[in-house]
């Protein structure tokens, strides 16, 4: 049997996800909601097919991933954040069968699968045999010239990450006091990186979690002094969102364990306040789709170490995990791992993934330097060439170089340097591009800043 449904039927009565609407679903009345949506997706062909999501986080965005793996279908996971062109450019560039919305999305001829829209059939269970080598998460990067940049993460991709999940939890890898009144809040969007670190570990746990709709810091913190919550995951500009909230409101952070955090490390100024706020929480995790969630773990202990002043582990991600496989560095001191998270299609011939990054391993510790393409970490991943070529195409643009430039909160920001073609003005110029770019991506994607200039610096 699919080891989710059997936690979900295991914990029968038990409520496992609540959302901050007061909206609950006990694993009897998630497995039977998933169950009847597989039916449904079936009764239109759609099993083994590839189906787009675009869901705000949810209890139905939870069911709707859960009912593409009991098809033994592939999910195309869009931001809930993008525009609708960029979504359809992804779906389009996908190849995509259907696509499941939520009502705030709905539109054309997607189907709607909504926390009080239910889409539903004849219930369908798992399917008791999927080939490992089945792409379960077309993760998209980005489209350029109508060509999709995704991640395949097959079924057997994802029941190592999840595995090796389950393990850092359980055995202490993620801090210590993992017990029976574990429950995990999901306040990143599901798509990310908190799906494959928490929201879906703790459903195979059959362990009980809370779904924020979206990232609000104070909301965030009155619902971790109610006392219910003991881990989360956050992206780093989340992190310092919520050190203001408490700064703003001081206390502690009632029951919580463990806050995960990636995309981007914690300045040393800023992790040291961060444990002085928090506590013993803090738990940095860096990992790649490619080659697996999370590779490295910076625990409890490392933040208090760097806190009183050890250095020597400040700016790094962390020591390789166990769960994670091999990882070593190559010639150039590239990050290359190997275990069975590594995505088949960016393996070579020995199993072993080259991450693009560059790094360096000192006392067991591993230290980012860089990357050796161009890709801008802000705590989630953009592509430069993607916004450049948008930009190229607005009138009065004659050159673009959009880059990765250093941010106190995010790591990294977005930057937009343009060169205006003519006599072309630069503020109007700057107003038509930022509005173009919001019109066609996610707001995670859209500079914060651009600078007009005579020349374009160098790369």
């Amino acid at each position: 049997m699919n080891a989710t449904r059997a936690a979900l039927l295991a914990a029968g009565s038990r409520v496992l996800v609540s959302d901050d609407a007061g909206r609950t679903r006990t694993g009897d009345e998630l497995a039977g909601r998933v169950d009847r949506l597989a039916g449904a997706l079936a009764g239109r062909g759609l099993a083994g097919g590839r189906i787009g999501l675009w869901h705000t986080n949810a209890i139905a965005a939870i069911e709707a991933s859960l009912a593409v793996e009991w098809l033994g279908a592939t999910r195309v996971p869009v931001d809930p954040g993008a525009a609708p062109a960029e979504a359809a450019a992804t779906w389009r560039a996908a190849g995509t069968d259907a696509v499941l919305v939520d009502r705030e999305h709905a539109g054309g001829e997607a189907l709607v699968h909504d926390d009080d829209e239910p889409l539903t059939g004849p219930p369908v269970p798992p399917e008791p045999e999927i080939p490992a080598d089945r792409t379960l998460l077309l993760y998209p990067r980005a489209v350029r010239s109508g060509e999709l940049s995704a991640v395949p993460i097959s079924y057997g991709n994802w029941e190592a990450t999840m595995a090796a999940n389950i393990v850092l939890y359980r055995d202490g890898g993620y801090g210590p006091g993992f017990g029976p009144d574990e429950c995990f809040l999901t306040v990143q969007q599901l798509m990310h990186g908190t799906g494959l670190v928490g929201t879906f570990p703790f459903l195979r746990m059959g362990l009980p979690q809370v779904i924020m709709r979206r990232f609000d810091a104070g909301a965030v913190l009155d619902l971790l002094r109610t006392g219910t919550i003991t881990s989360t995951m956050m992206v780093t500009g989340m992190v310092s969102r919520l050190a203001d909230a408490v700064r703003n409101r001081p206390g502690g952070l009632g029951a919580l364990r463990r806050l995960i955090y990636g995309g981007a490390r914690l300045a040393p100024a800023d992790l040291r306040d961060g444990v002085h706020l928090f506590g013993d929480v803090l738990v940095q995790v860096y990992g790649r789709l490619e080659g697996g969630w999370p590779l490295t773990v910076l625990d409890q202990a490392d933040h208090r170490a760097i806190a009183e002043g050890d250095m020597s582990r400040a700016g790094s991600c962390g020591r390789p995990v166990a769960a994670a496989g091999d990882l070593r560095l190559g010639p150039s001191g590239e990050v290359r791992v190997r275990s069975p998270m590594v995505v088949a299609e960016y393996a070579d011939a020995d199993g072993w993934c080259s991450l693009g990054d560059l790094g360096r391993l000192e006392n067991g510790y591993l230290h980012l330097r860089g990357r050796l393409d161009r890709m801008i970490n802000t705590g989630y991943h953009v592509y430069p060439q993607e916004i450049e070529d948008a930009i190229r195409r607005v009138p009065g643009v004659a050159g673009v170089l959009v880059r990765g430039e250093p941010d106190e909160r995010h790591g990294e920001a977005v930057v937009a340097h343009l060169v205006a073609r003519g006599d072309v003005a630069p503020r109007p110029l700057v107003d038509r591009v930022d509005a173009e770019l919001r019109m066609r991506f996610a707001r995670y994607k859209v500079p914060r800043r651009y600078l007009v200039t005579d020349t374009l610096p160098e790369e």
